[in-house]
């Protein structure tokens, strides 16, 4: 009866177990993420957001700075991933003592380039350099640094199918705040002189957030919003767009996404994000004043918008911005940290069928419950970014805190077939050399170095080898007589 009566109750607390287990499983996919991996370097604890760039070859690209706390040093560092392991991160570009790299961008061009591009003051100038971009591990491939004067305080670059490299970068502090663009055609050598995107700028407000893109028909999408110049109250006010549809001719007049129309505090901190994939863009944004998430979309390229939805229920939260990634089905990934329960969460948007919106957010990485439960030594993941590998490998980064150090976590989709990788290049073969037949010439031999004077190398004698055995022998043989002698006496113990 006592067994029957345990068995009855070790049935009863499964039940209950599994019932108050499946709501939480349903917003929870952490299992099939990796536990978060140290990306930075052991001991650096200020870090910043990364740089993801996918390349054709089955390796992804990350960028990021970190700050040595002993001599100040601000360095970029690079490290590369295969779906299966990180190289290990190495800097290749370093500051002079506690100058600090403000920002950088980096993009990738068909050609296989890498191009990097930073500041190191909120007012310029910008420095540029490339590498190839299967060489650049080593700090030795990248050209010099080539510097201009452009005032950027953020910047941001990318690369069309032509090579030509296109920035644009925020003036924060210049006596023209707003948002410029150049470009150049020569891998840096010259720039366009700037074109002023947003002079119907408001006073006393500037532009933060920048985000770029370009498509896969080299369309130009760029996004950023205002803030009021008072430090001591940065409120966002204004979300906007543009496009360029020409490599950077002309551009569209910039579009309203949102405005702080409803309450002072709507757009506190929106930090839109800005994803493209085919002719679908897409705007997600802290659009309340309690920051949940709100999203308007476009299925031609920017011309046209949707009206603006809120997302993801009623998760909220503001972290430095969230990440986006695109499969080999061409589908959105949405990545965030937000809450309650707190964590990365992670949703999709499926271009093939957009009237379903967002699918329900699960979370990546989960870092705490409730507040009461608090996080318990997990990471307070910041500033979330993430690319993808092949189509089917996602790898999202974020900071622990506003600061660092930084951190990685992957996984494989099971619904994304892979992109097959491209073969790595061959390398060009070195031409052989062509043997030049000898003439006909009776060969004089060479004097040795320093012939005929006091420095000229003296020549061995006849038979030198033997002269250092005679020399040798008689210690041999007194070392063999001795050990003999001494083997005699045990012998005849």
């Amino acid at each position: 009866m006592k067994k029957l009566t345990s068995i009855l109750l070790l049935i009863v607390m499964m039940g209950i177990l599994w019932g108050t287990a499946v709501p939480t499983q349903a917003q929870d996919e952490s299992l099939l993420w990796t536990v978060p991996r140290l990306l930075s370097t052991p001991g650096i604890f200020e870090t910043s957001e990364t740089e993801i760039i996918s390349d054709p070859h089955g390796f992804l690209h990350v960028f990021w700075t970190e700050t040595n706390p002993e001599d100040g040093v601000t360095s970029i560092q690079y490290a590369t991933f295969d779906g299966v392991a990180w190289s290990q991160p190495n800097d290749v570009y370093a500051s002079a003592p506690d100058i600090d790299v403000v920002t950088f961008a980096a993009a990738l061009g068909q050609d296989g380039t890498l191009h990097l591009a930073w500041s190191e003051g909120n007012t310029g100038p910008i420095y540029y350099t490339n590498a190839p971009a299967l060489e650049a591990y080593s700090a030795r491939v990248w050209e010099r640094p080539t510097s201009f004067g452009f005032p950027a305080y953020r910047m941001k670059l990318i690369v069309d199918s032509k090579n030509v490299l296109h920035l644009m970068f925020i003036n924060f502090y210049g006596q023209e705040p707003g948002v410029y663009y150049t470009r150049s055609a020569d891998f840096g050598e010259t720039w366009l002189t700037t074109v002023w995107i947003d002079p119907d700028i408001p006073t006393y407000d500037t532009p933060n957030v920048l985000k770029f893109l370009v498509d896969d028909k080299d369309g130009l999408h760029a996004s950023w919003y205002y803030a009021a110049t008072d430090l001591s109250s940065p409120l966002g006010e204004w979300v906007r767009y543009v496009n360029s549809f020409d490599g950077g001719v002309t551009w569209s007049s910039p579009f309203s996404v949102d405005r702080a129309d409803d309450s002072v505090d709507e757009l506190r901190q929106p930090y839109p994000g800005l994803a493209v994939s085919g002719d679908t863009v897409h705007m997600v944004y802290a659009g309340n004043n309690v920051t949940q998430r709100e999203h308007r979309y476009s299925l031609d390229r920017g011309v046209t918008w949707s009206e603006t939805e809120r997302v993801m229920g009623n998760l909220q939260g503001q972290a430095l911005g969230d990440g986006f990634a695109y499969d080999s089905l061409g589908r959105v990934h949405f990545f965030g940290q937000i809450r309650w329960p707190q964590g990365v969460y992670h949703t999709t948007w499926d271009p093939a069928n957009p009237e379903a919106g967002w699918t329900e957010p699960q979370m990546a990485y989960v870092i705490s419950r409730s507040p009461e439960e608090g996080r318990e030594g997990r990471y307070h993941a910041h500033s979330v970014r993430a690319g993808t590998i092949n189509g089917n490998i996602l790898v999202v980064t974020f900071t622990d805190e506003a600061t660092g150090p930084l951190y990685v976590i992957w996984r494989k989709l099971d619904d994304a077939p892979e992109i097959a990788p491209l073969a790595m290049p061959t390398p060009t073969p070195t031409p052989e050399a062509t043997a030049t037949p000898a003439a006909d010439v009776t060969p004089t031999s060479t004097p040795p170095p320093f012939a005929g004077t006091d420095l000229a190398m003296p020549e061995a004698p006849p038979n030198a080898g033997l002269g250092i055995w005679l020399g040798v022998l008689p210690t041999l043989l007194l070392i063999g007589g001795v050990f003999g002698f001494r083997f005699y006496r045990l012998r005849n113990r």
